[in-house]
């Protein structure tokens, strides 16, 4: 069987007995750190590498098999957890709704509710401080409860939501034109089993409403996203800044020429918001006043984990109130900052930005707050996020210690990974991944395919296959010759795709540059000779530019022609490097906006690394996207005998390359042609 498979299935396999462990060795919710926080990286981590393993399928309906047996799988497995005591409060307050009781009227431990006092009572933490839970949540806890009063209830309503989450993750990667395995970093992470199948949090259910708003306002349906935020909103106060958005951040429609215009014509949706955030309320009107003030509680009289809260707290000493301020006004500038560019970025960019800035902010911050963010990532996978969920796996530390809580060792190990990611993507973009530039928004996608060519005569005739296979046809195909003796430009002339050949000095960064600036397109996707596109290549790409109109250029993927064992851990590297490092190499089909590619000089005219630099060039001025789209290379090149000697080459002369760049792109350049003569020379 092809090792990828193997390989996959052998991921997912611990990835189970991870789940299966941690389900067994937490009988009780306070059961000991050590060995929760061991099955809580193996299951991370297996279900992590189980992403960039995924195999090839032929069929769509396979694909989603694959992506939603093990995700139903892993939940069921740990549906025997120890739920969270947070459950014990979700099933006695449903109750007391049930019985015509607000919660907000006096805290868990009043007298006048002895008579309601029973295990889960019991069970509660914080019995003496009032609820924050908003009414719709109370009532949601209330219809679980009207079916069964049983902790297993509510983790199978939120498991159900769970799983709503992951169809609105899937039909948003399938819009944005992106690789339906991404939604293994959501539907994969210990971070999101735990929460929901092991613990049980109500975050579910926010965490559905807000991903279904998403996927409506991706497809043009603005009421039923504005509904769906409104519902998230609902559950947990945490969305709130983005109704905003939903309600008059989205593109400007006909008829909407100024912001007030829009303001006056959106006002139905504002109306349509606040009935259903203040429809619930009613149930609840003469008792509201004590959830405010249990909120101003929860929320500015404690912290726990909070990484720049408890830097201002305990690291400067600043009091309590001035520390709250300060992370206040940092959310609020971020939210301001995020709605001044509310047209030049996506609602799911703002989505990141917002849910991330809270989660760092917070004062707060237990593991399952996470998950808040990780379907967003799926849009856009990130390292820092992926990391930071699992380095999260030493927080059930805190059930190990003598005090109920981190230590700063704990701490640095929980966030430094996050935080170093964090200024890894800084540095390495130029800060561009936080103001990339900008296409046009409305411009008009159509794609040239631009073949380098030299001598390729046993190798071409595949590659103009591929691109006659497409399911949506490029809008010219140029093949970009340096002089080739044998029957290659008799191939490319004969071709039914009408080939425009052109001429080049040699070095394919000089052919490549020519090839772009020759093209008409106004993208330019870069097809090695000896690749072969998938077969709805340029459809993806056009769908994925056209959402997000910071991607200025990436990469769409690369699968050796022949599965050999010895050649997986080259394609899991080159999958990683791209899109964690936004780095791709030349067989990973390149592509680039032809305007900016022209305007910064993206593809140097030099005779090696041209793919490394431009890639780089490319971080550092705009959005670099890696679509995870395998297309087909020759492994010719990648003998199975000799393919550690040649990945050794590789990342030497990579190294060399990355070092010397360091000091300036000239120097770099000048390099190439050296290590040009040193590839090739070991080569032979």
């Amino acid at each position: 069987m092809y090792a990828r498979n193997l390989a996959w299935m052998l991921c997912l396999l611990l990835a189970g007995v991870g789940a299966g462990g941690y389900a067994w060795v937490t009988p009780d919710f306070d059961a000991s750190g050590l060995p929760r926080v061991l099955c809580y990286l193996l299951l991370g981590g297996a279900g992590m590498l189980s992403v960039f393993l995924f195999p090839r399928f032929q069929r769509r309906r396979s694909v989603v098999f694959a992506i939603w047996i093990p995700a139903i799988l892993l939940r069921v497995v740990l549906l025997p957890t120890a739920p969270s005591d947070d459950v014990s409060r979700y099933l006695w307050e449903g109750h007391l709704v049930s019985e015509g009781i607000s919660p907000y009227a006096q805290t868990a431990d009043a007298e006048s509710l002895r008579q309601y006092r029973d295990a889960q009572w019991v069970q509660m933490n914080h019995k003496d401080q009032a609820t924050a839970y908003p009414p719709l949540s109370e009532l949601a806890f209330a219809a679980v409860v009207s079916v069964a009063y049983h902790p297993l209830a509510f983790k199978l309503f939120f498991v159900i939501a769970d799983l709503l989450t992951l169809a609105a993750v899937l039909r948003l990667l399938q819009v944005r034109g992106l690789s339906l395995q991404y939604s293994g970093f959501y539907a994969l992470s210990p971070v999101v089993l735990i929460a929901y199948a092991g613990e049980g949090h109500f975050d579910a259910l926010m965490v559905a409403a807000l991903m279904w708003g998403f996927w409506a306002a991706a497809v043009g349906r603005d009421k039923w996203a504005v509904c769906f935020v409104s519902l998230a909103t609902g559950v947990k106060w945490i969305t709130l800044p983005l109704l905003p958005f939903f309600i008059w951040g989205q593109r400007k429609h006909s008829g909407e020429s100024t912001f007030l215009n829009r303001v006056y014509r959106r006002s139905p949706y504002l109306l349509l918001s606040l009935v259903i955030l203040l429809l619930p309320t009613i149930y609840f009107v003469p008792s509201l006043p004590a959830l405010f003030a249990g909120l101003f509680k929860f929320g500015g009289t404690r912290s726990f984990n909070g990484p720049i809260y408890d830097l201002l707290l305990l690291g400067i000493g600043l009091p309590r109130s001035l520390c709250s301020a300060l992370v206040m006004f940092l959310f609020a500038s971020v939210c301001l900052w995020r709605w001044h560019e509310r047209e030049q970025s996506t609602l799911d960019a703002h989505g990141r930005w917002i849910l991330g800035a809270l989660i760092v902010l917070s004062p707060t911050v237990h593991f399952w707050y996470l998950a808040w963010i990780l379907p967003l990532v799926c849009l856009r996978p990130s390292l820092p996020w992926i990391l930071l969920s699992l380095s999260s796996a030493v927080y059930f530390m805190v059930w190990s210690n003598d005090v109920w809580g981190l230590s700063l060792l704990q701490r640095f190990v929980f966030w430094l990974p996050f935080f170093t990611a964090l200024c890894y993507e800084w540095w390495s973009t130029r800060g561009r991944v936080v103001l990339p530039c900008q296409r046009p928004r409305d411009e008009v996608v159509t794609v040239s395919i631009v073949i380098p060519t030299l001598n390729v005569a046993d190798q071409l005739l595949g590659a103009l296959q591929s691109v006659s296979a497409q399911s949506l046809m490029p809008c010219e195909v140029i093949c970009v010759d340096a002089g080739s003796r044998d029957a290659t430009l008799k191939l490319a002339r004969q071709s039914e795709l009408g080939v425009r050949v052109i001429q080049s000095e040699q070095g394919r960064g000089q052919q490549i540059a020519t090839g772009v600036a020759a093209a008409t397109g106004t993208w330019v996707c870069i097809l090695h000779a000896d690749a072969a596109l998938a077969p709805t290549a340029i459809e993806q790409l056009s769908r994925s530019v056209r959402a997000d109109p910071s991607v200025c250029g990436g990469a769409m993927g690369q699968r050796f022609e022949q599965a050999q064992a010895e050649l997986l851990p080259i394609e899991l590297l080159n999958d990683a490097r791209a899109l964690f490092t936004r780095t791709a190499f030349g067989d990973q089909v390149q592509f680039f906006h032809r305007d900016t590619a022209l305007r910064y000089q993206l593809m140097p005219r030099q005779p090696l690394m041209e793919d490394v630099e431009s890639s780089w060039r490319l971080r550092e001025t705009g959005g670099f996207l890696f679509l995870n789209l395998p297309c087909e290379v020759c492994h010719r090149s990648w003998k199975a005998s000799e393919w550690l000697t040649r990945f050794r080459l590789v990342m030497r002369l990579v190294a060399r390359y990355r070092f010397v760049r360091l000091s300036s792109r000239a120097q770099a350049e000048a390099l190439s042609y050296r290590l040009y003569d040193e590839y090739y020379n070991q080569r032979k």
